[in-house]
């Protein structure tokens, strides 16, 4: 056996004792029935046919925030993005990107900017890009950000609110996950590995709580986790739900995360295997009860939901608290079968259906 997968292999066996440290005893362990919503818009079809749509993140435009933008991943091709009415707005053929995730308030040469990163399956990368005041996008990265993994695959970013510094995980298919320091150099934005962690199988969706220090992974066959999201902390996690849990059916896909203000909020869970997206609350990680996204007059409902998305922040009175975002893996149209898109939700619906505080 040679000395790196005897490191590799003492590395998972440590991770893997230290992850037996806690889990979380849910209060009401009833089942509870779902509750069918329908869909405010939908994105228009992506360029690409077959499982090609995956994942998306929102971007705040500060200057007039009804022209913010949704931007969601072409597994073959790239990046498209998407006004919230969802007009695809521009598209960018820079590889399989598989999820995507932004974070605002960089500072690269003198000026915050919104960085956007995903996992980039042609060559086994993390793309880095910045959103103009357009809304268009324009790729920063310093050199090509190499991953060491088998294949990257899940991905989310973390803002440190002790360093100001920003973070990327990236998860593999094999259950490894990398995090990344990100930095300016010459004008550009670089990265370094900074820790490793180790789920112990393919694992895909990820939110990091900035307010917490916490990051959520959802592994697939498993459960989903919650981990320190500081570099320097331990690789101890918290199990918040296995998958053969109540109103629970494996995969677990897209995780994200939404804020309520002073650190209260809830997270949210893509329960693919039912279709149906859990809620738990942010801060004890209970469990709150799980919707559906159903067909409606217009807008069909989802199935087979990989990436999700939601975001607190005011669009007029269409959207007065946010909206909630989920890729739909078999958009129809009557009985014809249309490329993958995203649904749009208003996060009010949401919130008045399972009583959210």
């Amino acid at each position: 056996m040679t000395s790196t997968k005897i490191i590799y292999l003492s590395l998972f066996t440590l991770s893997l004792l230290s992850c037996k440290t806690e889990k979380i005893k849910h209060i009401n362990q009833k089942q509870k029935p779902f509750k069918a919503i329908i869909a405010d818009a939908e994105t228009t079809p992506i360029n690409s046919s077959d499982d090609a749509a995956d994942d998306i993140c929102v971007w705040i435009n500060p200057n007039d925030a009804l022209k913010s933008t949704i931007i969601g991943t072409n597994k073959k091709e790239g990046l498209e993005v998407y006004n919230l009415d969802g007009q695809r707005l521009f598209s960018y053929k820079i590889g399989r990107v598989n999820n995507v995730d932004i974070r605002n308030g960089f500072m690269l040469n003198g000026t915050k900017i919104s960085i956007v990163t995903a996992s980039n399956r042609t060559n086994n990368t993390i793309s880095i890009l910045y959103v103009k005041p357009t809304g268009e996008l324009e790729e920063i990265a310093a050199r090509p950000i190499v991953s060491k993994l088998s294949e990257v695959y899940g991905l989310g970013m973390y803002k440190s609110l002790t360093t100001n510094k920003f973070y990327v995980f990236v998860i593999s298919k094999a259950g490894g996950v990398e995090q990344w320091e990100l930095f300016e150099n010459n004008s550009k934005v670089d990265a370094k590995i900074v820790r490793n962690i180790v789920l112990g199988s393919q694992g895909e969706g990820i939110v990091a709580d900035d307010f917490h220090a916490k990051v959520y992974i959802g592994e697939e066959n498993k459960a989903l986790w919650k981990f320190d999201a500081e570099p320097n902390t331990t690789n101890k996690r918290v199990q918040i739900i296995k998958t053969n849990d109540y109103n629970m059916k494996d995969d677990f896909e897209g995780v994200t995360l939404y804020d309520s203000g002073n650190g209260s909020g809830h997270i949210i869970l893509s329960s693919q295997g039912n279709n149906s997206y859990a809620v738990f609350d942010r801060i004890t990680n209970q469990y709150q009860g799980s919707f559906t996204l159903q067909n409606g007059n217009k807008i069909d409902g989802t199935n087979d939901t990989d990436g999700i998305d939601v975001t607190n922040f005011t669009f007029g009175n269409k959207y007065p608290k946010g909206i909630f975002i989920a890729q739909d893996g078999a958009n129809t149209k009557n009985k014809d079968s249309l490329n993958q898109n995203f649904k749009i939700v208003n996060w009010t619906k949401i919130s008045e259906a399972l009583n959210l505080k």
